[in-house]
Parts: structure tokens; C-alpha cells; sequence
């Protein structure tokens, strides 16, 4: 206790109560809540009572970690784990009620579709206009808004045969006792709501609720938090609508703002002191984000002072922006690789950044993706390419045999491939089919490789096969329209011959003076609950970021929001950089500054080779 601050403490002895803890970046949130069951625990309370409910597996396990061996040997120990653990453990406790077998299987994303796929096929509906991909994602809002698919009507075509589709897919999964990721959020709400004396005995069993970052719950997580503590109200919810970036997922940060509406007699805690980033950072992420009016008061104030200023670092395109980060990273000295993150908007960007990296030595990591080069939509239609420059490349022929679908299976595919003559007349009316593609797209084969890539993607239909529907899928898409960007004004030899050589997997010079690590690329997203000595923001553009399909005033909001979040992953140095024209997705354009860098406060930033028309605007980039 002698290690937490007043307010800290204040929530931590909290017992008895709905209490709302508005934890601010690097306030100390986690360790709140472990500190607060620690002392329970110590206090007498029976583990066992205890609820603790997370979004990741490895937010789970830091607070199971924090909270030790405490409670072992009394009882049991506390339920510490993610919304979707919590929800299979009431489902397999009830599994006779619900009408399952004892042990059901858990489907994955991939089994899930196949299911689907299956479901389809089984009502003649056709793939190609009905795409499982879109089916999937619609179902999934709809169960984690508590829609089932009795509830679900729409009167289009495309409607009724998701409505067909979805209904049969239950059924299969019902008869072979199986459940969907989905499943394990909706099943203990609708049992909960259900059978009285069910919800009873497990308001009785947790009398302590704890419910970390309340701002991301969706409105299954939000019902089964409500249903459990609505007996002794005892629920300790932790949240910050400042750091809500998961509106996509069907995050509803609302339910923070709500919070005093469900539990009218709750306390509200906020948690200021920031403990991570120095006084300047704080300052700016402080101004930028009271420019948003969804939101609760607060104020983080720094524990640490800082004596660099944010440094705004301006590139002519998109490669020279990649160049002066990679510099600047050289420059840096006494910093290792493991303290310094690039972040960005979208994973297309890191593309420039990728090679900046390899061109200058510097090991990296891409968290949560692939490397540019290794992602298969990129690999799909290097594949192509390389096959038709090369009829004997045996490695890319088997790739992209049946990428798109044409009906070549692994059966088919082996024949072709070990050469076999026997074929009936279907199948060698397949392979016909490929080779004359092949042929026609090296015929139709430009000097310019984007115009070569343009007539491959339209004659194949990629973009009907990569992008389903999903965040992913339209993440695919916007990867191989970056590849058009590198292709502009190359020939085909020239372009592969460029991928080749940055493909390499390129460790760096182990003698640099930055010494061990990697520098880490990532998604602003991907970064949440993440910290850095140095923080590195790039694309700070209008149509980048703000993101160019966030246009009503929530999505300016949310993209503020993830702003934020980027800024305060940093502890000690911020650099925002910048372009005066990027190529992106194969288009090239002006680039405007974001709206977001003229909300800093102008005595926190240090402008670096600044173009004289960023100064004709209300001169509000002058420093």
C-alpha cells in the first residue's frame, strides 16, 4: 500500500460498492485491481468470491502474476481470465441445460467459415454473390449485439439468404456440439436471462466483480457484467473513454458513460498521475484530446519532467520520411533497438518503413502482421508475376494453381505438378483453362509493372477473392495497392528483382552502437497497453490519419482517441513525421498535415525541415 498514490489507495480499499475507476494512460491501472484483490484476499475474503474479467490472454496472465500465490491453500483461487474463458466456463457448468454435449468443440475463425461455406453449398446458395467471408463478420455483430438468428429479419435477396445460411449454420453446429467463438459471449447471457435460479447461484459465488477496460466491453460483455453484479452491485469497473479505439469491434465506450445510470449510488475514482511519460508528452496528448466532447474530466499529470520537445519531422514523399526515422533512430545513441517503436495508422505503411530499416541496418520486428513482403496477398500476386516471367518457376506455379479458386484441388495439383499425362477430360480442361490465363496476362504484359499488376488483379478478380467483407479483408486490399505504389515507373525485371532483395530477411549489422533488439513496427491500434522510451508517429496527414473513411464527428472522435493512445505509449522522446505528397495504394497525392498535429500546443514542438507552405494556413504550424 506505501507504493500507491491517495487515489490509488482510495480505490484499492473500496469494498461493497460499485466503484468507477477512471484510469488515465499509465495511471496505474492494473495494478489497482491486483492490488485491490491481493487485499481481499489478505483481508479474509474467500478467493473463490473473487471475479477478474480482461480482454487478452496476456493481460490475464500479468494479473494473475501480480496477484501470486495468494488464496492457494485456502480455497480455491480467483477467476482471473478473459470474457470469452469466463463465458466457456458458465456454458460447460450448465451444458445439460443448455442441451450440448458434456464436452463441446470450439470452432476457429477458419472452421467457422468453412461451416459456412458448407451451409451455403447445402442450400445452393452461390459463393461468389453471397460471400461467406461478409456472412461471417454480419453474424458475428449480430450475436455480440445479442441478435440470434431467429431475432434477425431483412427483407433484400442478399438478407433472406444470410438469414437461410446463418439458421442452417447453427443447426450443424448445434447437432455436432459445436460453438463459435461468438457463442461463448451470447449462450451465458440468454442462459443468464433465462433460468432465474442459475443467474443466482453465480451472483452468489462472485461477490466481487472486477471488470477491466470497461470502455472496450460490446453489449453481450456489458449484459453478462450487468447480470452478475445486479444482485450485491459489488462491481469494480476500470475504464478510460479516452483510450476506446474499438468501436469496429462493437466496443460501446457509452457503457463507461452509463455506468452511473446502471449503479446510481457508485463511486467514481480518476486516476491522473501518470507514471510513464514526462510532462511535455502529457501536455500534448492532454490538449489534443480536449478537443473531444464524448468524454469523461480528466487531467494526467506527470510524475517525470522531460527536456526534449515532440520533433516534427517533415519528408518530401513517403520514402524520404522512411530515410530521416532511420537516421534519426542512428542518431539517437545510447538507445536500444527494444525502446524504440514506429508507429501507424495502417499496415500499408509499412511498407516504406520496412525497407528504410533493411536499407540502413536496423533490425525490426512487424508486430501483429506479417512483413510486407511475407503477407500472402502480396505473395499471391508476386506468384503471378514471377510465373509469367518465368514458366518453369515451379514454386510459384504450385502458389497460385488455384488462387483464385478454379477448381484445382491438391489432388488435381499434384498431377500437374508431378507431370502426370493421365488426366479425365475435366481436369485437363482445368489446366487448359490456367494456362491460357497465364499465357494471355504474359501477352497483355506492359512495360509499366503497374499497369501489368492492374490487368492481373481485373483478369483474376483478386479483389473479389481478397477482400470478403471483413477488417481484413479490406486490410488485404489496401496491401496489394501499396504494392502498386512500388511498381510505378519500373519494369517488371526491375520490380522483382527490388522485391527479391528486400525480401531478405536482413538481421542488421550487430555492431551498430544501438547495440541488441529490434526496433518495433506496429499499428497505433496494435500499441494499446504498450510503452517506449522513444516513440516514432508516422503519416501524420489528413486522409491518413484521421483516416480517410472516418468522416462523421464519432469517427473523428474515435481517430482522436487513437491519437491519443499514440502519444502516450511514449516515455521520453515523441517525433510526429510528415510528407508533402505520399503514394499510396498506388495513388500518389498532396499531403495536408492532420488537423491533430495543429492541436498541439506550438511551444511542446520542435518543427525539422519544415516546407514554407505549411505556413500559409492561419499559420498554425509555425513553430
Amino acid at each position: 500500500m506505501e507504493n500507491l498514490n491517495q487515489k490509488q489507495k482510495e480505490a484499492v480499499e473500496s469494498s461493497n460498492e460499485p466503484v468507477l475507476v477512471v484510469a488515465g494512460a499509465g495511471a496505474g491501472k492494473t495494478k489497482v485491481i491486483t492490488e485491490r484483490i491481493k487485499r481481499l484476499i489478505e483481508s479474509g475474503t474467500a478467493p473463490e468470491s473473487i471475479l477478474a474479467v480482461t480482454f487478452t490472454n496476456k493481460a490475464a496472465e500479468e494479473m494473475k502474476t501480480r496477484i501470486g500465490d495468494r488464496g492457494q491453500g485456502i480455497g480455491t483461487s480467483p477467476f482471473v481470465g478473459t470474457f470469452h474463458q469466463l463465458g466457456l466456463l458458465i456454458i460447460k457448468e450448465n451444458t445439460k441445460t443448455l442441451g450440448m454435449g458434456r464436452n463441446p468443440t470450439i470452432l476457429d475463425e477458419d472452421d467457422s467459415l468453412s461451416l459456412i461455406k458448407e451451409s451455403e453449398k447445402d442450400l445452393g446458395i452461390n459463393p461468389k454473390e453471397f460471400d461467406h467471408g461478409k456472412f461471417k463478420n454480419q453474424m458475428s455483430k449480430m450475436k455480440n449485439s445479442l441478435v440470434s438468428a431467429g431475432d434477425f429479419e431483412e427483407r433484400s435477396f442478399w438478407g433472406e439468404n444470410f438469414k437461410r445460411t446463418w439458421e442452417l449454420y447453427e443447426r450443424k453446429k448445434k447437432n455436432q456440439n459445436m460453438l463459435d467463438f461468438d457463442d461463448l459471449l451470447i449462450l451465458p447471457v440468454k442462459l443468464l436471462q433465462q433460468k432465474e435460479d442459475i443467474l443466482k447461484n453465480y451472483q452468489s459465488r462472485w461477490q466481487f466483480i472486477h471488470i477491466d477496460e470497461y470502455q472496450d466491453t460490446n453489449k453481450a460483455q456489458y449484459a453478462l457484467s450487468k447480470l452478475l453484479a445486479a444482485s450485491h452491485r459489488n462491481i469494480f469497473a476500470v475504464g478510460d473513454i479516452d483510450q476506446a479505439i474499438y468501436s469496429w469491434r462493437g466496443a460501446d465506450f457509452r457503457n463507461v458513460l452509463n455506468f452511473q445510470k446502471d449503479y446510481a449510488e457508485a463511486k467514481i475514482i480518476t486516476l491522473e498521475q501518470n507514471y510513464r511519460s514526462t510532462d511535455i508528452i502529457l501536455e500534448a496528448a492532454n490538449a489534443v484530446i480536449l478537443n473531444n466532447k464524448m468524454r469523461l474530466p480528466k487531467n494526467l499529470v506527470a510524475e517525470r519532467r522531460g527536456s526534449e520537445l515532440i520533433r516534427a519531422i517533415y519528408g518530401i514523399n513517403e520514402r524520404d520520411e522512411a530515410r530521416k526515422i532511420a537516421e534519426e533512430i542512428l542518431q539517437s545513441g545510447g538507445r536500444g533497438y527494444n525502446d524504440i517503436a514506429i508507429l501507424y495508422r495502417t499496415n500499408a505503411q509499412s511498407r516504406a518503413l520496412e525497407e528504410a530499416m533493411l536499407t540502413y541496418g536496423i533490425p525490426y520486428k512487424v508486430v501483429g502482421g506479417f512483413r510486407f513482403y511475407e503477407r500472402r496477398e502480396i505473395k499471391d500476386i508476386l506468384g503471378y508475376l514471377r510465373l509469367m516471367q518465368n514458366p518453369a518457376d515451379t514454386i510459384s506455379k504450385r502458389r497460385i494453381l488455384n488462387i483464385p479458386p478454379r477448381g484445382i484441388g491438391k489432388t488435381l495439383a499434384l498431377k500437374i505438378m508431378s507431370g502426370i499425362k493421365d488426366l479425365n477430360n475435366s481436369e485437363a480442361q482445368k489446366i487448359k483453362e490456367f494456362e491460357s490465363l497465364i499465357e494471355s496476362l504474359r501477352t497483355k504484359q506492359s512495360k509499366n509493372t503497374f499497369d501489368t499488376i492492374q490487368n492481373l488483379i481485373k483478369s483474376i478478380k483478386y479483389r473479389e477473392f481478397i477482400d470478403d467483407g471483413t477488417e481484413k479483408g479490406a486490410e488485404r486490399w489496401q496491401n496489394v495497392q501499396e504494392l502498386l505504389t512500388i511498381a510505378k515507373e519500373q519494369t517488371i525485371e526491375n520490380f522483382l528483382e527490388h522485391v527479391s532483395l528486400f525480401s531478405a530477411d536482413d538481421k542488421g549489422d550487430p555492431s551498430t552502437p544501438l547495440g541488441a533488439g529490434k526496433v518495433t513496427l506496429m499499428t497505433a491500434h496494435m500499441a494499446k497497453g504498450l510503452e517506449f522510451e522513444a516513440v516514432f508517429i508516422a503519416g501524420l496527414e489528413e486522409g491518413l490519419f484521421p483516416h480517410a473513411l472516418s468522416i462523421s464527428p464519432e469517427e473523428i472522435e474515435e481517430e482522436r482517441r487513437l491519437f491519443y493512445v499514440a502519444l502516450t505509449r511514449a516515455k521520453t522522446k515523441l517525433y510526429v513525421t510528415l510528407t508533402s505528397q505520399r503514394t499510396i495504394f498506388g495513388n500518389t497525392n498532396m499531403a495536408a498535415p492532420s488537423r491533430f498535429l495543429g492541436e498541439i500546443p506550438k511551444h511542446l514542438i520542435a518543427h525539422i525541415n519544415k516546407p514554407n507552405y505549411y505556413e500559409m494556413e492561419e499559420n498554425i504550424y509555425v513553430e
